[in-house]
């Protein structure tokens, strides 16, 4: 009888094949392109889905997604004598067998490239890829990439989604430890998880993107992954290269589990986003006791305590700014990316000074006069929004600042007239510039542009909150003519975000509007009724699905909860909180542990207009919102932990001097294009300042 890798070899050669493991978890359907050696399928065999886990890069999903791109495949600059040309690895000039491996060869003038796939005895894929300098000279890799293109998609809304999509989260930061966690977005396992085993990933970048046509990809596709291998000098006749492994898992902690085992040292700490005199404390877990460390933080030694495989430090800035503490073991190393803030308290007060001085339209013969604006901070002034762009517009997300200004102010009673003043201002022109007598909501004060459903939660939830500071009862009426209002133009099936469920009916009770909070409370039953219709498919909003739908419905049954103890209401919130959980990534670092993936908000908000993962973006702080809740309703601890988290990473953008920036462009590049920036625009990230402060509040 043949040995069955031996038997995938034979298979491969006909670009399909299928190995079959002990392990069922491991079961993988692996379809190869034989003239390019790129993966254009991976698959379980006993998924009842039949999920191929990769774009088919074959132009039959989006004709831009070409067999270039498929997993493996890629590309490497390389600078030889000076000169610098960047070759592809696209078409295969040789295939080789060798003790159970596959070897693809790529001839260039002067190197080779070999990718090497075997599989374990557990069923795990092995993948090497490896450079070797053919020539006389040095070789310097000025820049490394190969395609990984997850198919982290939204086409096809929630139904697909759930089975055929996955929420990949990338650490490609941790070097010798960099991973890949792709969970499939519906939780049901198995997922699929990539740990490098040898060699360095230093970060990733995004490839095909929404740049093409909007009515094919649009907000909805996030692009093709592509992990960056660290830049180095290959000598004459030496090589140089990465190995890496893919496996099947049950879920996060079962793929830490196996990460750890397969040599890969997670790392962690307490938070990530940290006031000025606070302490960091950091974990390096490893599955056996990992020798020659040493850890350091902008060249300086941190003292370290090892206990058996876990190594820990403490660590506490003296200057604000963004600190990354490297621990190297032996020949490796990984890192935790950490970021130093003012303290909070004046972090925010710096914030809501600089919206109310130089953000606050004061112009009076300007129709907008009042109105909280998007601010252009390359420029340093209010941005006119010429050419008219809606999402740029003196409405709609904008009113997160006020929003948060009446919020702080609650906490901050003692501060002048000058903010009293401006949020009066501000309320003139929700109420009569924004709305019509009648509680209809525009996003301009043309009222002529843009009746969207999502603007009449938010501008309730300002009349909410100035209630909660004022306690003048006309705010809190305002907030209830609002939403019904809303609920008379939109009906009880749209997924809102930030809808003031709780507050408005304990403020109107308190205000002795008794009929009222009834009539109100009877409509939010109504909504979680269609909620339950629906279940998880959820149905398509401005984007196909995403963590900002489901998290309108957690954060509704739990709020429902709060009000009613009714349980029904707790368990239909777990069951979306479950979906919700997935977006979020557990990476070491600020811009991405707890926060969810979302990759079209600059495009739309920022100033650049980039395509790309926007990590963190105010909107995922939603999802710390969320866990607070939930940790409120059942005191479970961990909610509560990755809840503060969330919602303080999110404080990043915001700067220490006040300004904000809508959203921050994660990867290296976006399309070619150097990303890696805080949008110029101040744009709507109060949002994240005000669930902090939400969440300060309940938690006091």
């Amino acid at each position: 009888m043949k040995n069955p890798i031996h038997n995938f070899i034979l298979l491969l050669t006909i670009a399909v094949c299928s190995v079959t493991s002990t392990a069922q978890t491991n079961n993988f359907i692996i379809h190869t392109d034989m003239n390019t050696g790129g993966i254009q399928k991976i698959m379980h065999k006993n998924d009842k889905h039949k999920m191929n886990w990769i774009f088919n890069c074959d132009g039959s999903e989006l004709g831009w997604f070409t067999p270039e791109f498929a997993w493996g495949l890629g590309f490497v600059k390389i600078e030889k004598e000076g000169k610098q040309k960047v070759y592809k690895w696209n078409s295969i000039s040789e295939v080789s067998f060798d003790k159970g491996k596959t070897i693809y060869t790529y001839n260039f003038p002067d190197f080779t490239m070999n990718i090497s796939r075997s599989f374990t005895s557990e069923g795990e894929l092995i993948e090497k890829f490896e450079i070797n300098n053919t020539s006389k000279f040095d070789l310097k890799v000025l820049d490394m990439g190969i395609y990984t293109p997850l198919k982290d998609w939204y086409e096809g809304g929630a139904e697909k989604c759930m089975t055929e999509r996955c929420n990949a989260h990338v650490w490609a930061g941790g070097y010798n430890s960099s991973y890949v966690n792709a969970i499939r977005m519906g939780t049901e396992a198995p997922h699929l998880g990539l740990v490098v085993t040898e060699g360095s990933i230093r970060h990733y970048e995004l490839v095909n993107t929404a740049t093409m046509p909007r009515k094919v990809a649009g907000s909805n596709l996030r692009g093709g992954i592509t992990l960056k291998v660290e830049p180095t000098i290959i000598k004459a006749a030496d090589s140089y290269g990465l190995t890496w492994k893919v496996f099947w898992h049950e879920g996060y902690e079962d793929f830490y589990l196996k990460a750890l085992q397969s040599g890969t040292v997670i790392a962690e700490a307490d938070k990530y986003f940290i006031p000025l005199r606070e302490t960091a404390k950091l974990r390096f877990k490893s599955a056996t006791k990992l020798e020659n460390v040493s850890c350091s933080v902008d060249g300086k030694p941190l003292k370290l305590k090892q206990t058996g495989n876990l190594i820990t430090a403490d660590y506490k800035a003296k200057k604000i700014g963004n600190k990354i503490v490297t621990l190297n073991y032996g020949e490796k190393k990984t890192v935790i990316n950490l970021y130093f803030s003012l303290p909070t308290d004046e972090l925010l007060q710096k914030r809501v000074d600089f919206i109310i001085d130089k953000q606050q339209m004061k112009d009076k013969s300007d129709r907008r006069f009042g109105a909280y604006m998007v601010y252009d901070n390359e420029t340093n002034e209010i941005y006119q929004n010429i050419p008219f762009k809606v999402d740029h517009d003196e409405g709609a997300e904008r009113l997160g600042m006020g929003v948060a200004i009446a919020s702080w102010l609650q906490m901050n009673p003692q501060k002048s007239k000058k903010y009293q003043k401006s949020l009066e201002e501000y309320y003139q022109f929700v109420r009569y510039k924004l709305q019509t007598p009648d509680y209809k909501v525009y996003s301009t004060v043309e009222q002529n542009k843009r009746h969207r459903g999502y603007n009449y939660p938010w501008v309730a939830a300002f009349y909410a909150e100035l209630y909660q500071q004022t306690k003048n009862p006309l705010y809190i009426k305002d907030c209830y003519y609002t939403m019904r209002k809303w609920y008379a133009e939109f009906g009880y099936d749209f997924y809102a975000i930030c809808v003031p469920i709780k507050k408005s009916v304990d403020y109107l009770r308190e205000a002795g509007f008794t009929a009222e909070a009834d009539t109100l409370l009877y409509d939010f039953k109504m909504v979680a009724k269609e909620y339950d219709k629906n279940g998880i498919n959820y149905p398509r909003h401005e984007v196909n699905y995403e963590q900002s739908i489901v998290s309108p419905a957690v954060n509704f049954y739990l709020e429902l909860y709060h009000i009613t103890k009714d349980k029904h209401y707790l368990k239909e919130g777990e069951k979306h909180l479950a979906l919700l959980e997935a977006f979020n990534g557990q990476q070491p670092d600020y811009h991405l542990n707890e926060v969810g993936i979302r990759h079209w908000d600059g495009f739309w908000f920022g100033k650049r207009q980039s395509w790309g993962d926007t990590m963190p973006h105010y909107w995922s702080a939603l999802t710390g919102r969320a866990y607070i809740q939930y940790y409120v309703a059942t005191g479970n601890e961990d909610y509560l932990r990755r809840g503060k988290i969330c919602l303080e990473n999110n404080l990043c953008n915001i700067r220490n001097n006040g300004t904000g920036a809508c959203a921050y462009l994660y990867p290296e590049k976006v399309n070619g294009v150097e990303a890696e920036f805080y949008d110029e625009f101040a744009n709507d990230q109060d949002w994240a300042l005000f669930f902090f402060l939400e969440m300060n509040e309940i938690l006091k």
